[in-house]
Order: structure tokens, then sequence, then C-alpha cells
């Protein structure tokens, strides 16, 4: 039976394309596991993928059901992968045939449908939805940015703003600005401290106010977006975000007067045009040499290409991938790398512990950390753990740089 792997670069590609097919994370960890070890005991993949015995033998049962795995009739069962070639083939073409009768009834459903429609009455009452998941409810920002025509406020903690960076929001707001749109940003004192978040979005002053409860509110004339909690480990659960909008007036107009009373109270940060902070006149403490070899650690895996992108042209050679701080420590012995970037914030182990954990077998790592963190703390426990360097998110170029 073969041990627990640290993931592969083909894990990092076909998992998000699993998911196209219908298959849910668990599920298609749960495949992919078995493709690697062959055939096994509930037990022995469910220890594999680090998952409860009884949640893995539902989610065995349910990959059973879809085709995607076959049992044997033995005691204890075990379960094997079916060949791939051959179970995508077969799922691909039941798509097709869905969607050709999906397209074949569609003009008969519309016609039948608009008969039943009673009488609709058009009518100027409010409306109000709520939007699920992170990606929907930043699209509904970018629409709201998109029709405002004079003044907008955009409330929201650091960790949103770092987000949105990775989004088409900072091209929308660009773009808003062009058109002479007066977009108003409060966030957290602890931006203060490094701008760079802010000035990625094309802005170049911002004001820092008490947020209410670490929502989120995005506001202009005619509309209005809030959430209830947009903290740094949501990230984790983008599922699990929502947010309300409305279009009513009384609402709108209540929550307008609020952000003009925070903006009014708030205390102005202007960015400089090279957006220079104190983090950035400080002289690096590692420099890494080309042809260097590297290790990155991330939970997110679109930050993990990223920034591997960027070494690679750089001429740092990444021979290493992770996806949380434990299969990071683990890759670490195994490889040997110049240099690992660290992020903070990671399942399984975070960044802190497996920092202190390489310390222990080679005091002299070169490990630049990369957070989204600013805190006094945080800072604090990383130059007591003895990082090398920190790089803070969203990074760019500069960032990097710095370090090699």
């Amino acid at each position: 039976m073969e041990s627990q792997e640290l993931i592969l670069p083909e894990e990092e590609v076909v998992m998000p394309l699993l998911e196209d097919y219908g298959i849910t994370e668990e599920e298609a960890r749960f495949y992919v596991g078995l493709l690697r070890i062959g055939t096994g005991k509930v037990s022995e993949i469910s220890h594999y993928t680090n998952t409860d015995r009884v949640k893995g033998y539902k989610i065995l049962e349910n990959l059973r059901n879809q085709g995607f795995v076959t049992s044997t009739l033995s005691s204890p069962i075990l379960f094997s992968a079916n060949d791939p070639t051959t179970v995508f083939g077969e799922l691909l073409k039941k798509k097709k045939s869905g969607i050709q009768r999906l397209e074949k009834n569609l003009a008969r459903l519309i016609e039948n449908l608009e008969k039943l429609k009673g009488h609709t009455v058009e009518t100027n009452l409010p409306k109000l939805s709520v939007i699920s998941g992170r990606d929907n409810i930043y699209n509904e920002i970018k629409k709201i940015i998109e029709d405002t025509k004079d003044e907008l406020y955009l409330v929201t903690s650091t960790s949103d703003l770092i987000r949105m960076y990775y989004t088409d929001i900072p091209e929308t707001i660009k773009k808003a600005l062009k058109r002479k749109v007066d977009i108003k940003l409060m966030t957290e004192f602890e931006v203060s401290e490094k701008t760079d978040c802010v000035k990625n979005l094309g802005l170049d002053h911002f004001k820092v106010a008490k947020l209410p409860s670490q929502g989120r509110i995005v506001c202009n004339s005619s509309q209005i977006i809030m959430s209830g909690y947009t903290s740094k480990t949501s990230r984790i659960h983008a599922s699990d975000d929502s947010a309300l909008i409305t279009n009513s007036d009384e609402i709108t107009g209540n929550m307008q007067s609020l952000c003009r009373f925070m903006w009014k109270m708030g205390a102005e940060i202007k960015i400089d045009k090279k957006g220079s902070s104190a983090n950035d006149s400080k002289k690096s403490k590692t420099r890494i040499l080309k042809n260097a070899t590297a290790l990155v650690v991330d939970d997110d895996p679109d930050a993990v290409e990223m920034f591997s992108d960027y070494l690679e042209n750089k001429g740092v050679n990444v021979i290493g991938k992770a996806k949380d701080g434990k299969e990071g420590f683990e890759l670490y012995k195994k490889l040997k790398p110049d240099v690992v970037f660290l992020d903070v914030i990671m399942p399984n182990f975070d960044g802190f512990y497996t920092l202190q954990k390489i310390r222990e077998i080679d005091s002299n790592a070169k490990i630049i950390m990369v957070t989204a963190d600013f805190s006094p703390s945080t800072k604090k426990k990383l130059k007591d753990l003895k990082a090398s360097d920190i790089i803070y998110k969203p990074y760019d170029g500069t960032a990097i740089d710095r370090v090699i």
C-alpha cells in the first residue's frame, strides 16, 4: 500500500478539470487517489486522502454509482478506479446527448411557458436578492461599478481588497475613474502600512475607517451590495460567501448616509506615484541567485502558478509546489531547495508551524514568507521564527524582484 503522497503537478491540472465534469472536489481527490494507488480498501484510500473513513465510504459509493470506480464482492470490499478514457468518453457522450435534447425541446418549452404566463403588471417596487459565492458577488460589484455615473463607496476589509486584485474589478475601477467616477474606498488601518493593494486597484488615495463587522459595502445612488463578513480565512470557503443586493431607495439612502459619515470621519491616506511604503524602502535580507531552486507553498493554486511562472521567467527553477504546510515540509525534506516561498494562512500546517519545522532541520534555510497579514503581531512572530524575508500580498514583480 502506497503511503500518502505529495500532490503532483499533474494533479494540479486535472483537479479543476474533473470538477468541470460534475465531480466534487472530494470525489476528485478520491478518484485521483485510486488511480495512483491502484486497488484499495475504504480505510486505505481514506487514509491516503486524509478523510474520515465513514465519509470516505460514502464518497466511494457516489463514485461507484456514477461509474467512476468499481468495487469487489469480497470482504473487505476493494475499490479501483475505472479507465479514464472509457469513463470520461462515455460521460461526454451523455452530456452531448443531454444538450442536444435540451436544444431540441427549447422552442416547444418556451412556446408553452409563454402561453401559461398571466397578465404581468409592471411595478416600481424595489427588488432584493441574495447572491451566493464570491465569484458571483465580485461579478455584481463589477456591474455596479460599470453602472455608476457619479459617486461610489467601496467599504471592505484588507483581505477582500487583496482578493479583488485577482479579478476584473481593478480594470473596471480604472475605466470608471476615466469616466470621472469618484470612487471612495474605506478600509482597515493595516492597509496604511502597505498601500500596494490599493494602488493596484488604480486608486491614489483612500480613508481608514472602522468597518461594520468586517463586512463589505458597495453603494452608489441607486443600488447597494452588503456582506456580513470578509475575514482573512474566508477565502478558503469562497462558496460560503454571500451578499444582499437591493435597489430600495430607503435602504440605499440610509447606507449612503452611513458611508458619507464614515468618509467624513475617516483618516485619509494618499499614495505617491511610486506607491512606496515602509516595507518597500527596506533592504532585502536575502538575495537569491539566478538558477537557484525554489519550493512554492500556498493553498491557492492560482497563486502558486502565478508565483512560479514569474520565478521561472526570472531564472529561478521551481522544483516543487505544495498546497499546504504539511506537504511543503515533506517536499522540503525530499528536495532541499535553495529557497522556500511560504504562505502564512493555510490548512494542515500553517506557515508559522512549517517555518518552525524547517528551521529545526535546517537553521540556514532561506524561507521567504508570503502573506496578506500586515499586523504587528504577525511581523513579530515571523521575526522570532527567523523568517529570511517577507513578501506582502498582493505582490507584483517589484516585490518579488526585491528578494531575487
